[in-house]
């Protein structure tokens, strides 16, 4: 392949060429900035479009140039390459000077109408005129043609995405590894902050509802008086290290009293008791698929009593009911802070102890004369969160866990709208089903089948 050398003597020729072109365009170049009808100055109009140019090659090149009304680099035009280079004879500028192009005024008028043609044509023509008078006045300082450049492989470019990481393996091999700072900025004092990634995510909600009812003895409809009460807390501490480990632990608490004067026995009864710890680790198997294993601890805070009844029917830690699941987790990636996880646990161990001697809590749970029972089975979970409206959060959980002897399974919905920051309502839903129980919670109408369901209107604090 031919190669364009410059002797001496030639470069020598080639900075009188580029002189004598600079004075020759010169006078066109500032003819051309005089008979601008915006009056703005040759150098203006040429930082102008480099601007531009600059910028449309970044995003495509192969879109079309046209000038911008401003900018505020300063740069040569690219329509002026050709007085930049060595003595060469351009066919474009030969053609253009030995051609007759005669438009009436009507077309002129028109043309200068479509944005940036009428300078892009001007600046090109003046490039031309300029290289015209210096072929006249100097043809022995140009030396070739446009074509024999054309048809040389000077410069061969290739796209990022082409280039392969093998070629610049011999560069990074002689790129020395840099073990210390101050090897590269001598004795001046850098302070360094590394900061690791924290893949952790924590979360809690404090709600407080209260309500009260008062009637006078005389009320023409009757009823009675109480006073309700409801606390609940939500801890939620989460890890992800976005590629394939995640860790959910979750403590729901939830504690709540009414009084009734109807009951004899007793000055106030829970109305809601619960404890509740979760924790799932999962291990990324596929998209949205993860190998995932699980614990869950359940108990309650007080004593649970019916009304106008001593005997007790549940107390702390009577039950405990804990259960350790290995399956599989779908959970997909979810916009606006929604979440959703169903998790097939085909592998499942269920223990329930009851750590007091009260025969009413034994018999409610079919288990006379014993205070622990173990089972194998499979399990199955699912938790998610969706906001249905603006302030307006669905969550739902529902487990169903079965010895192949016995299903138990609950299924709770909490719909919660957020006023403002401290002013929360939550409706909750909890449908139970559990055929492992004594005969008498058996209901002609439902069956096995428990239901419950409260309304609030309170304080809440998420934090």
């Amino acid at each position: 392949m031919n190669r364009i050398l410059f002797s001496h003597r030639e470069a020598s020729v080639r900075r009188r060429a580029s002189i004598l072109l600079f004075m020759c365009c010169w006078g066109t170049m500032t003819v051309c900035a005089q008979s601008d009808n915006g009056g703005a100055s040759y150098a203006r109009t040429a930082s102008s479009v480099v601007s531009k140019y600059k910028k449309q090659i970044q995003q495509s090149g192969k879109r079309a140039i046209t000038l911008p009304s401003d900018s505020a680099d300063v740069a040569m035009s690219p329509y002026l390459y050709t007085l930049m280079g060595p003595g060469i004879y351009f066919s474009s500028a030969m053609k253009d000077g030995f051609s007759v192009n005669y438009q009436l005024p009507w077309e002129r008028e028109a043309r200068s109408m479509e944005q940036g043609t009428r300078n892009e044509e001007r600046m090109i023509s003046t490039a031309n005129r300029a290289l015209m008078s210096a072929y006249v006045s100097r043809p022995s300082a140009f030396r070739y043609h446009d074509s024999q450049v054309t048809s040389e492989d000077i410069v061969v470019s290739t796209s990022a995405t082409e280039a392969k990481k093998e070629d610049l393996t011999e560069i990074y091999n002689k790129v020395d590894e840099i073990k210390d700072v101050t090897d590269v900025v001598d004795n001046v004092e850098v302070d360094l902050q590394i900061q690791k990634p924290n893949f952790w995510s924590t979360s809690g909600k404090f709600g407080l509802q209260f309500t009260q009812n008062y009637f006078s003895e005389n009320w023409y409809k009757g009823g009675n008086n109480n006073v309700t009460l409801l606390s609940s807390l939500l801890l939620e501490a989460n890890y992800n290290d976005q590629k394939r480990l995640t860790w959910e632990n979750k403590l729901d608490l939830r504690l709540g009293f009414v009084t009734a004067t109807s009951d004899s026995v007793h000055r106030y009864l829970t109305n809601n008791d619960k404890i509740d710890l979760f924790s799932k680790l999962g291990v990324k198997a596929a998209k949205s698929w993860f190998y995932t294993f699980s614990v869950e601890g359940k108990s309650q805070f007080l004593p649970g009593y019916r009304s106008n009844d001593r005997r007790a029917y549940s107390k702390f830690l009577a039950p405990l009911d804990a259960y350790a699941s290995l399956g599989m987790d779908f959970k997909p990636s979810l916009k606006n802070g929604n979440t959703f996880s169903l998790a097939l646990l085909p592998f499942s161990y269920k223990m329930r102890y009851i750590g007091d001697e009260e025969e009413t809590i034994h018999s409610s749970y079919n288990m006379r004369d014993k205070d622990f029972q173990q089972d194998f089975g499979s399990r199955i979970e699912l938790n998610s969160k969706i906001t249905l409206a603006k302030n307006f959060i669905w969550r739902c959980r529902f487990y169903s866990f079965t010895s192949y002897e016995y299903v138990e399974a609950e299924w709770e919905n909490v719909f919660t709208f957020q006023f403002n920051k401290y002013i929360s309502s939550e409706i909750n839903t909890l449908w139970r089903f559990d055929d492992n129980r004594d005969m008498k919670y058996f209901d002609d109408t439902l069956g096995y089948f428990q239901f419950k369901e409260y309304f609030t209107l309170g304080l809440s604090y998420n934090f």
